[in-house]
C-alpha cells in the first residue's frame, strides 16, 4: 500500500484491524510502525522483524524468544523458521499490517518482501498470515509474492464532513461545507482542522492555515521545495486552480512524493489534482 504523506497510515490500519477482528471469519491483526527504525543498522531491523514474526502465532506478544542474527542469510533462515511456526500454531487467520516502510533499509525491504514471497508461495493453499506492507515511498519492494498494490485514498468530501462533525459535534452548516472542501480530504489536515476549531472555524484560506498549526509549516515547506526547480514549479502552478490534468510522467513523480498532488481517476487516463486548497494557499 503506498501511503502519501499526511495520509494518517496509522489511524487508517488501526480502523481496518478492527473491522477484521470483527468480521467473519475472524482475522486476527497486529499493527506496527517501522518508524523506530528510521536510521538503524540492517541488523537491528532483521531483529526488529524477527521480534515481530516470532509473535505472529502466539497470543502473548513479547514474551517468546527469537533468534538474533548479524548477516542476511541467517534472517532469511530465521524468518523462514518463525512464519512456518505461525504457520502451524496460529489458532485463526493473523495479519500483519505494517506501515511506515519507507523507514527500513532499502536491503532490508526487499529481504522480508523476498522472505514472504517465499512464504506466500509454499502455503498457498491454506496461508494462515497476511502481510499488509504500507509505505510512502513507491518502490518494487512493496510488491510482496506478486501482491496488489494500491493507494491510500483521501477522504472524499462528505467523509471529511463526517469526521469533523463526529469529533466536534454539530456545526454550521456552511461553515461545515467549507471546512471540508478547504481540508481536500487529506487526513492529516482534517485533523489539523479538528484542533484548530476551539472557537470556530476561520473566514478566510489564510486564517484556515493559521489555524491549522505545525501542519501548515509542513505544507509551506513541502510548496516551497516544489517551487525550487523550475519544472515542478511551472507544473505546480498549471495545478494551482485545482483542476485535474492529465498525467506528466517526467514531472508528476516529484509532487506525488512530496505529498502536494495526488491521482484522480478519469476517464481519459491517468490524471493528477492539487489534494487540498492549503497546498495553494501556501504558494503565497
Amino acid at each position: 500500500m503506498l501511503t502519501p504523506r499526511w495520509s494518517a497510515p496509522q489511524a487508517f490500519l488501526e480502523d481496518l484491524a478492527l473491522d477484521l477482528a470483527v468480521g467473519e471469519p475472524e482475522i486476527g491483526c497486529r499493527t506496527i510502525s517501522f518508524r523506530p527504525l528510521m536510521g538503524r543498522s540492517a541488523a537491528e531491523s532483521w531483529n526488529f522483524l524477527l521480534r515481530v514474526l516470532g509473535e505472529l502465532g502466539g497470543g502473548d506478544w513479547g514474551v517468546r524468544s527469537v533468534p538474533m542474527v548479524c548477516e542476511r542469510r541467517g534472517f532469511f533462515n530465521a524468518a523462514a523458521m518463525l512464519l512456518d511456526q505461525a504457520q502451524e500454531e496460529a489458532p485463526y487467520p493473523i495479519a500483519l499490517l505494517a506501515h511506515g516502510a519507507e523507514h527500513l533499509p532499502v536491503e532490508v525491504l526487499d529481504d522480508i518482501a523476498q522472505v514472504w514471497s517465499r512464504y506466500a508461495e509454499q502455503t498457498s493453499e491454506d496461508r494462515r498470515c497476511t502481510l499488509l506492507l504500507a509505505g510512502s515511498v513507491d518502490t518494487p519492494a512493496l510488491d510482496v509474492g506478486g501482491s496488489s498494490r494500491i493507494d491510500l485514498a483521501d477522504f472524499g468530501e462528505l467523509e471529511a464532513a463526517d469526521s469533523l462533525v463526529l469529533q466536534l459535534g454539530m456545526i454550521d452548516p456552511l461553515e461545515l461545507e467549507r471546512a471540508a472542501r478547504y481540508s481536500g480530504g487529506v487526513p492529516a489536515i482534517v485533523q489539523a482542522l479538528v484542533h484548530g476549531a476551539g472557537q470556530g472555524f476561520p473566514n478566510t484560506p489564510a486564517d484556515y492555515l493559521r489555524a491549522m498549526g505545525p501542519i501548515a509549516n509542513e505544507i509551506r515547506g513541502a510548496v516551497q521545495s516544489a517551487l525550487t526547480a523550475p519544472a515542478t514549479a511551472d507544473r505546480l502552478t498549471m495545478l494551482l486552480d485545482g483542476a485535474p490534468q492529465p498525467e506528466d510522467p517526467d514531472v508528476d513523480p516529484a509532487l506525488l512524493f512530496s505529498g502536494v498532488i495526488r491521482r484522480v481517476r478519469s476517464l481519459s487516463g491517468p490524471h493528477v489534482a492539487l489534494r487540498s486548497p492549503a497546498f495553494a494557499g501556501a504558494v503565497s
